[in-house]
Protein backbone atom coordinates (compact mmCIF):
# COMPACT_ATOMS: atom_id res chain seq x y z
CA UNK A 1 0.00 0.00 0.00
CA UNK A 2 1.44 3.37 -0.97
CA UNK A 3 1.78 6.25 1.45
CA UNK A 4 -0.89 8.96 1.09
CA UNK A 5 0.15 12.41 -0.06
CA UNK A 6 -2.13 14.13 2.44
CA UNK A 7 -4.48 16.93 1.46
CA UNK A 8 -5.71 18.25 4.78
CA UNK A 9 -8.97 20.17 5.06
CA UNK A 10 -9.97 22.08 8.16
CA UNK A 11 -12.12 19.87 10.41
CA UNK A 12 -13.06 21.92 13.44
CA UNK A 13 -12.24 23.61 16.71
CA UNK A 14 -12.73 23.20 20.47
CA UNK A 15 -12.12 26.16 22.79
CA UNK A 16 -11.43 25.33 26.45
CA UNK A 17 -12.14 28.00 29.06
CA UNK A 18 -11.87 28.23 32.84
CA UNK A 19 -14.74 30.64 33.36
CA UNK A 20 -13.83 33.65 31.24
CA UNK A 21 -10.15 32.66 30.89
CA UNK A 22 -9.16 30.91 27.66
CA UNK A 23 -6.86 27.96 28.40
CA UNK A 24 -6.42 26.25 25.04
CA UNK A 25 -7.79 26.06 21.52
CA UNK A 26 -7.69 22.64 19.83
CA UNK A 27 -8.10 22.31 16.08
CA UNK A 28 -7.97 19.42 13.67
CA UNK A 29 -7.55 18.85 9.96
CA UNK A 30 -8.67 15.76 8.06
CA UNK A 31 -7.09 14.37 4.89
CA UNK A 32 -9.64 14.24 2.12
CA UNK A 33 -7.84 11.27 0.55
CA UNK A 34 -7.31 8.85 3.42
CA UNK A 35 -9.22 10.35 6.35
CA UNK A 36 -6.14 10.70 8.58
CA UNK A 37 -6.58 13.41 11.24
CA UNK A 38 -3.92 15.93 12.23
CA UNK A 39 -4.40 17.99 15.39
CA UNK A 40 -2.90 21.03 17.00
CA UNK A 41 -3.42 23.43 19.86
CA UNK A 42 -2.85 27.06 20.65
CA UNK A 43 -2.57 28.82 23.96
CA UNK A 44 -3.53 32.45 24.55
CA UNK A 45 -1.16 34.77 22.71
CA UNK A 46 -0.03 32.17 20.13
CA UNK A 47 -0.32 33.45 16.59
CA UNK A 48 1.90 31.01 14.67
CA UNK A 49 -0.16 28.56 12.57
CA UNK A 50 2.38 25.77 13.15
CA UNK A 51 3.12 26.32 16.84
CA UNK A 52 1.42 23.53 18.78
CA UNK A 53 0.94 21.33 15.71
CA UNK A 54 0.98 17.80 17.09
CA UNK A 55 2.86 14.98 15.31
CA UNK A 56 1.32 13.04 12.44
CA UNK A 57 0.60 9.39 13.13
CA UNK A 58 0.47 6.52 10.67
CA UNK A 59 -1.82 4.14 12.54
CA UNK A 60 -5.56 4.19 13.18
CA UNK A 61 -5.75 6.00 16.49
CA UNK A 62 -7.89 8.99 17.47
CA UNK A 63 -7.25 12.31 19.18
CA UNK A 64 -8.77 12.81 22.62
CA UNK A 65 -8.86 15.81 24.91
CA UNK A 66 -8.29 14.92 28.58
CA UNK A 67 -9.38 17.52 31.13
CA UNK A 68 -8.24 17.36 34.75
CA UNK A 69 -10.54 19.67 36.67
CA UNK A 70 -8.49 19.19 39.83
CA UNK A 71 -5.38 20.85 38.35
CA UNK A 72 -7.14 22.81 35.54
CA UNK A 73 -4.92 20.96 33.08
CA UNK A 74 -6.02 20.23 29.50
CA UNK A 75 -4.08 17.79 27.29
CA UNK A 76 -4.48 16.11 23.91
CA UNK A 77 -3.44 12.50 23.32
CA UNK A 78 -3.33 10.35 20.21
CA UNK A 79 -4.62 6.98 21.40
CA UNK A 80 -5.81 3.58 20.28
CA UNK A 81 -8.05 1.18 22.13
CA UNK A 82 -6.09 -0.42 24.98
CA UNK A 83 -3.47 2.35 25.26
CA UNK A 84 -2.30 3.58 28.65
CA UNK A 85 -1.87 7.22 29.60
CA UNK A 86 0.26 8.34 32.53
CA UNK A 87 -1.42 11.43 34.01
CA UNK A 88 0.10 13.62 36.72
CA UNK A 89 -2.60 14.85 39.06
CA UNK A 90 -1.70 16.94 42.07
CA UNK A 91 0.82 14.88 44.06
CA UNK A 92 0.40 11.55 42.31
CA UNK A 93 0.64 9.93 38.92
CA UNK A 94 -2.37 7.99 37.65
CA UNK A 95 -2.32 5.19 35.12
CA UNK A 96 -5.32 5.61 32.85
CA UNK A 97 -6.33 3.39 29.97
CA UNK A 98 -8.46 3.75 26.86
CA UNK A 99 -11.34 1.34 26.30
CA UNK A 100 -12.86 0.14 23.00
CA UNK A 101 -15.17 3.20 22.89
CA UNK A 102 -12.22 5.57 23.41
CA UNK A 103 -13.30 6.40 26.95
CA UNK A 104 -10.49 7.09 29.40
CA UNK A 105 -10.83 4.93 32.49
CA UNK A 106 -8.90 4.16 35.65
CA UNK A 107 -8.36 0.80 37.29
CA UNK A 108 -8.79 2.51 40.66
CA UNK A 109 -12.34 2.48 41.98
CA UNK A 110 -12.32 6.23 42.59
CA UNK A 111 -9.63 7.18 40.09
CA UNK A 112 -11.35 9.62 37.75
CA UNK A 113 -13.35 12.10 39.77
CA UNK A 114 -12.94 15.50 38.15
CA UNK A 115 -11.48 14.04 34.93
CA UNK A 116 -13.22 14.17 31.56
CA UNK A 117 -12.24 12.96 28.11
CA UNK A 118 -13.69 13.64 24.68
CA UNK A 119 -12.89 12.62 21.14
CA UNK A 120 -11.80 15.81 19.40
CA UNK A 121 -13.68 15.07 16.17
CA UNK A 122 -16.89 14.10 17.99
CA UNK A 123 -17.16 17.20 20.14
CA UNK A 124 -16.06 19.83 17.59
CA UNK A 125 -17.16 22.57 17.19
CA UNK A 126 -17.59 23.35 20.86
CA UNK A 127 -16.71 25.48 23.83
CA UNK A 128 -15.87 23.71 27.07
CA UNK A 129 -16.03 25.54 30.40
CA UNK A 130 -14.12 23.73 33.14
CA UNK A 131 -14.90 26.27 35.89
CA UNK A 132 -17.58 23.96 37.30
CA UNK A 133 -17.67 20.26 38.07
CA UNK A 134 -19.20 18.71 36.05
CA UNK A 135 -17.84 20.79 33.21
CA UNK A 136 -20.13 22.60 30.80
CA UNK A 137 -20.04 21.90 27.06
CA UNK A 138 -21.58 24.29 24.57
CA UNK A 139 -21.77 22.56 21.23
CA UNK A 140 -22.43 24.67 18.16
CA UNK A 141 -23.49 22.75 15.09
Amino acid sequence: MSECSHEYLYGGIVNVFDGKTLLRVYEYWKCRRCGRVRAGYRSPGTTSPTHGLLPEHTDDGRWIILICNQTKNVEAYYVKSGDKIMHKCRNSEKELYVDDQYKVLSKEVEGLEGHYSFLLEDISPAVIDISKDPIKIIKSD
